[in-house]
């Protein structure tokens, strides 16, 4: 490459960082971006999208506290129905109490587990139309966490 390429492509990139600080502190100071293309006019309200990520985050912790308040019922009774069994006094007794205690433990678990994945969907599509109304794309997925960590 020469010189006066590098020159070039250095002078394009300072001009680029010079322009950004600009751009930042209009968005900063209004909420709000306008774009202007050929064919487009959009003007994103930042704000609006605060709002509606407040309304999905909230929905989705207390979707997540219903479902940790089932879950810790479910073992509860799981932990007091299986002392309870290994309490009787015949074999077979024992054996059905027990397999009854995780039937029901599986059985809750499955329940709170879709009511989570139910209430997680609702607000995010909740987002996605309010996001919408703001004038902004999706920005965000609920398959954001490519880390392989529980995406709630």
């Amino acid at each position: 490459m020469t010189i006066s390429k590098l020159a070039s492509i250095g002078a394009s990139i300072a001009m680029l960082a010079s322009a950004t600080p600009a751009f930042a502190m209009d968005v900063m100071a209004t909420g709000t971006v306008s774009t202007t293309g050929t064919n487009s006019h959009m003007t994103m309200n930042y704000t609006c999208v605060q709002t509606a990520v407040d309304a999905r985050e909230t929905s989705i912790d207390s979707a997540f506290t219903t479902y940790s308040t089932a879950m810790s019922a479910a073992l509860s009774a799981r932990a007091t129905a299986l002392h309870d069994s290994w309490g009787m006094t015949t074999s077979s007794g024992r054996t059905s109490s027990r397999k009854a205690a995780w039937s029901a433990y599986s059985t809750a678990s499955k329940a709170a587990h879709s009511a989570l994945k139910t209430a997680r969907d609702a607000s995010w599509s909740s987002f996605k139309t309010a996001s919408a109304a703001c004038k902004a794309s999706v920005v965000e997925s609920k398959g954001m966490d490519k880390s392989g960590s529980l995406n709630i």
